[in-house]
């Protein structure tokens, strides 16, 4: 059993405005992307990260992806939405895959995931038939 992160990242940040996609947007001074991507990379345990990109997607070559290219795998299908996207990655993906394995999505315009949130859930799947889904809690006041 092995673990892969499929990273949706073929959207086109319409609702943002701008000039680039959102993924592509930089946070600190890196996009926004990377910083999902290094902490995914950061685990141990995933075998391999897909990030999947829209065909025409003209952004992605433009960056370094270093220290971790030797995991990571562009698949260029993504699709119109985000669930087309997902689909696409995870027929795609299909050829890397056993039915033991686990899939992990993880949207590329998420950067504040948790290291230690990753490796808990991480943990608790493992041995379980059916999955799980990452989430915190959201206060009342939102």
């Amino acid at each position: 059993m092995k673990f892969y992160a499929l990273i949706p990242a073929a959207g086109s940040g319409s609702r943002m405005g701008g000039e680039m996609p959102k993924q592509y947007m930089p946070l600190n001074s890196i996009p926004l992307i990377a910083h999902a991507l290094i902490v995914l990379a950061r685990e141990p345990r995933i075998s391999k990260l897909f990030v999947v990109i829209s065909p025409d997607d003209r952004w992605w070559d433009n960056y370094e992806w270093q220290g971790w290219e030797e995991r990571l795998q562009v698949l260029r299908c993504g699709g119109a939405t985000r669930a087309e996207t997902v689909l696409n990655g995870l027929e795609a993906m299909a050829k890397w895959c056993t039915a033991d394995d686990w899939v992990l999505v993880h949207d590329a315009a998420r950067p504040c995931l948790p290291a230690e949130s990753l490796s808990q859930l991480l943990d608790e799947v493992a041995d379980d038939a059916v999955g799980g889904l990452l989430a915190v809690p959201v206060a009342d006041t939102l």
